[in-house]
């Protein structure tokens, strides 16, 4: 029988389930209020990240939350496909966090106005939570490779 590399995952026990329940309403609610905050600082004028970076930095905040309370919980929703997904984000954010960093020492504005920011500093941002996300994972693993090594001494 072929196992599908990418197939949702349907051996969850009843905790699991609600856990993942749990971070899918932290990403909703996180969701909600971002987008509500913005929306009142957009009535009172303010802009504080330049064009769709806004909704960007946004829905990334709500992707990190969530894909970093399964690294944390290891309810992944696709099984051993997981580990492809955080690696490949993780190589995506460095490129990123690098171009930005590059970008800035060339002399790319950070903020273009006062107080928002400009593509260069929310390119580092978003390349940031990809990489955090990335080293969240591998903290878990190493944790639980440390974890299982010391219950096997004792």
């Amino acid at each position: 029988m072929r196992r599908k590399f990418f197939g949702c995952r349907n051996d969850l026990d009843e905790r699991q389930l609600l856990q993942r329940g749990d971070v899918f309403q932290h990403g909703i609610i996180l969701f909600f209020v971002l987008l509500l905050v913005n929306a009142f600082l957009k009535e009172g004028g303010i802009t504080w990240a330049e064009g769709m970076w806004e909704n960007l930095l946004i829905i990334w905040a709500v992707i990190a939350l969530c894909l970093g309370e399964y690294a944390i919980k290891e309810i992944y929703p696709i099984g051993g496909g997981m580990t492809v997904i955080y690696v490949m984000e993780g190589l995506c954010g460095a490129f990123l966090l690098v171009v930005g960093i590059v970008e800035a020492a060339m002399g790319e504005p950070f903020f273009t106005g006062p107080h928002t920011l400009g593509r260069t500093g929310c390119q580092i941002i978003e390349g940031a939570l990809m990489v955090l996300l990335l080293l969240v994972f591998c903290g878990k693993k190493v944790y639980n490779h440390r974890k299982e090594s010391q219950d096997d001494e004792t």
